[in-house]
């Protein structure tokens, strides 16, 4: 079972979890999932590079750090198969088994916290009886057949995330107008997605040039591993 120490720990760090059994008991179909996404990931490196190989081909899972208060407070917000949900990270991390990693951003605190804002936004109880954000197992499955390259459709993307930063249960599905969903994410595209909401494309280009929904977790963790502008935090 990890853990980490909350006073390590800030708003805006990436978690990423790692062995077959590092998904909390209750994602069912997910935890299942989530492995057939990271294997075939290798299969990207022909697309997107390096970050694929330097991955760790048993990256199954990816949240964000919400908020962070001492020890009395210590919120994670992450995509399960029970739709996205703010979860205290020490009773999330008493029913895994695995590993998991902390990445910060260099710097750019201001992003971070607001990328933590928008998780907990996000995560939040959706206005007007609308549905907030369900877990997409076609997204996330066939992000490891495609380009996390930072293209014109992931700009496009994130431009579609800062517009809905502040809409509480996660950006508006338009094609489900309808119905009041929102749009259907899986758990590094989660991740990814609050940082974009919360950046400008001119540092999403420098510091987090990825396609939300084309980014597997184990190509984050690729990724995170081999950029300038994270670090891996000790924070056990």
């Amino acid at each position: 079972m990890p853990s980490l120490n909350a006073t390590k720990c800030k708003a805006g760090d990436l978690l990423l979890f790692y062995g077959v059994n590092a998904v909390a008991v209750g994602q069912g179909a997910a935890k299942g999932l989530k492995v057939l996404t990271a294997l075939p990931a290798l299969i990207s490196a022909a697309q997107g590079g390096a970050a694929a190989f330097q991955g760790s081909a048993t990256c199954n899972h990816a949240a964000i750090i919400t908020e962070v208060e001492g020890r009395r407070v210590f919120n994670l917000a992450h995509a399960t198969s029970a739709g996205v949900q703010l979860t205290d990270v020490d009773n999330y991390l008493l029913g895994m088994e695995g590993s998991c990693q902390v990445f910060r951003m260099r710097g750019k605190f201001d992003f971070a916290a607001e990328a933590g804002r928008v998780g907990a936004t996000w995560a939040g109880a959706a206005a007007n009886g609308a549905a907030g954000i369900v877990y997409s197992t076609g997204k996330g499955f066939l992000s490891a057949f495609q380009s996390s390259s930072f293209g014109s459709g992931a700009k496009q993307r994130a431009a579609f995330y800062r517009a809905n930063k502040d809409r509480p249960g996660g950006p508006a599905d338009i094609g489900n107008m309808l119905q009041g969903r929102a749009k259907a994410m899986f758990c590094s595209m989660f991740a990814i997605a609050c940082y974009q909401a919360a950046m400008s494309d001119m540092y999403l280009g420098q510091m987090l040039a990825l396609d939300a929904k084309h980014t597997s977790p184990m190509y984050l963790d690729g990724y995170l591993k081999g950029s300038q502008h994270w670090e891996q935090i000790n924070a056990q």
